[in-house]
């Protein structure tokens, strides 16, 4: 699949409404924040911080890449619902890129 065909994709009547049908079926919930938390109660392994919660889904994520597997796109076994931060993780994308950082004032202004 060409980034044309993906952006294509992505733009669809058929995967918005997917997308959505997905994030219902999932009750908006990140499914990674999600089993992390239920195999830390299954271990007693203790959490912290942010770890502690399931975060909000805001993106649904191909288990079969999209562009490797265009036949499983609309597959509802094959789509997740996923917070950003999970999503990155599952590229491989550095999430700390994505933060902003508060700059700091080093002198006084006035």
């Amino acid at each position: 699949m060409t980034e044309k065909e993906v952006k294509h994709f992505y733009n669809s009547k058929e995967w918005k409404g997917k997308r959505i049908d997905i994030l219902q079926r999932d009750l908006f919930e990140c499914q990674d924040c999600r089993r992390r938390l239920r195999e830390a109660q299954e271990t007693g392994t203790k959490l912290y911080g942010d770890d502690t919660k399931i975060r909000r889904a805001v993106e649904v994520h191909h288990i079969k890449e999209l562009k490797e597997y265009p036949e499983y796109a609309l597959e509802e076994d094959n789509l997740i619902s996923l917070c950003t931060q999970c999503h990155n993780i599952r590229h491989g994308r550095n999430p700390k890129r994505f933060v902003r950082k508060k700059k700091l004032v080093s002198e006084e202004k006035w």
